[in-house]
């Protein structure tokens, strides 16, 4: 192996990228081990320990492989900054029925929207910074 190809290999090595380990019932039970940014590059084992170990081992000779051919490697997603603060299109009739829902909560639209993505995506449910105030609308 050439220096330049070490040094690249090296580089990619020491990237934070980002190790997701899953268990899967089928075949009597197994881990999954695998970067969130480089799907094709996945190892398994019987114990989470096992499927990292053979992730970390597999990883140097897989980072050869694609620039050998030329493959992009993408870079990890740790590296982007995030805000917090998105900008969200929605159609009036959804805006109008959040909006609904929030004031009859007595919270925000925004504290609405968090705790509704959080529950979705299986945070616990955002904490609210001050008492809900107890609204009651007539719906008829």
């Amino acid at each position: 192996m050439d220096i330049d190809l070490k040094q690249k290999i090296d580089y990619y090595l020491g990237l934070p990228y980002t190790m997701n380990i899953a268990y899967r019932e089928d075949q009597g039970g197994y881990y999954v081990a695998s970067y969130i940014e480089l799907p094709d590059l996945t190892m398994t084992g019987a114990t989470p320990e096992e499927a990292v170990k053979e992730l970390l081992g597999e990883k140097p000779e897989w980072l050869e492989t694609c620039l050998k051919l030329g493959i992009e490697i993408p870079m990890p997603v740790q590296n982007k900054k995030y805000s917090g603060k998105i900008a969200l299109r929605m159609s009036p009739s959804m805006h109008a029925a959040v909006t609904h829902i929030a004031e009859l909560e007595g919270i925000s639209l925004n504290q609405y929207m968090v705790t509704t993505i959080a529950r979705a995506i299986g945070h616990e449910e955002a904490h609210l910074d001050h008492k809900p105030q107890k609204k009651e609308k007539q719906l008829f």
